[in-house]
């Protein structure tokens, strides 16, 4: 006949397997913070709509999230390590209980986050930015007023334009340059610069 072991036992004896559990859930958050991060930094030079600027937003509150996450299942995997578990009997199952609290509260924050990044989509999906990204080439490099602004300005670049903009048939056409193009530190922001139509090829380069 078969007993049963006593709940407290059960609950000690699973200690490790959650810390191990905490190690691996945290290293999965670290991938994914690191990841956004990446994302983050690739696209702050280019919040101008106000739809890219609440994406970067969600962006950065997702990060705190995973970073607060992380923060706890790290704690989850440290807690009672390294104790002596035979110097009180009641030891071993109150750090399994710790270990155990610890984790769920890492999971309400990772959670958080999952639903910061499923938000992040929608947006993206629903609102799109104002500005679309185009890819202009000069044709006639002679002439370029935006020189001025712009030293670094290559003959062909990436920048963003309204639909409205690229849709009209005037002389000039707006468009917004990130600072890391224009190569002028006097606009940390970016730029916008009204080119020649007839001196320019541009092209929809998609989605970012």
């Amino acid at each position: 006949m078969k007993s049963t072991p006593p709940a407290s036992f059960s609950i000690a004896e699973s200690a490790p397997h959650q810390r191990a559990h905490a190690r691996f859930v945290a290293a999965l958050l670290s991938a994914a913070a690191f990841a956004i991060a990446v994302w983050l930094a690739v696209h702050t030079n280019d919040a101008v709509s106000s739809s890219t600027r609440d994406q970067l937003l969600i962006s950065l509150v997702s990060i705190v999230l995973l970073i607060i996450g992380i923060l706890f299942y790290l704690s989850a995997a440290v807690t009672g390590q390294h104790d002596s578990e035979d110097f009180e009997p009641a030891r071993p199952m109150r750090v399994a209980r710790r270990v155990r609290s610890l984790s769920r509260f890492g999971a309400v924050f990772a959670v958080a986050a999952l639903l910061a990044v499923a938000a992040l989509g929608a947006l993206r999906i629903l609102a799109p930015p104002a500005e679309r990204p185009v890819s202009v080439q000069f044709t006639e490099i002679t002439g370029r007023v935006q020189l001025e602004y712009c030293p670094g300005l290559p003959s062909s670049f990436e920048a963003l334009a309204k639909p409205t903009d690229l849709a009209s048939s005037s002389t000039l056409l707006p468009v917004w340059v990130a600072s890391r193009v224009c190569g002028n530190p006097s606009f940390q922001q970016g730029v916008w610069l009204y080119l020649n139509r007839a001196s320019i090829t541009v092209a929809d380069a998609g989605d970012r």
